[in-house]
């Protein structure tokens, strides 16, 4: 029904956003481990929680910049070898 050039294409876009999810889930599970260690540490120096707060979401930013690089760059790759 499709193209040969279109189905590969649906492939290829499908391989990249199975790499940025992986990458997603990844990176979601690291950062939610160390920000519970971080609030363990903090609840038992009774001290306050606003840098974990703020530590996780520059993490979280930073985690979705580097999917969004993992899919341009998969995407990339794929149209350079397919030429």
């Amino acid at each position: 029904m499709f193209s040969d050039k279109l189905e590969r294409r649906r492939k290829i876009h499908r391989w990249a956003v199975v790499v940025a999810a992986t990458l997603l889930a990844a990176g979601v599970a690291v950062i939610a481990f160390i920000a519970v260690q971080g609030f363990d540490m903090l609840s038992a120096a009774e001290a306050d929680r606003a840098p974990v707060f703020l530590g996780a979401g520059i993490a979280l930013a930073g985690l979705l910049v580097l999917c969004l690089v993992a899919y341009t760059a998969v995407r990339v790759y794929a149209r350079v070898t397919t030429r």
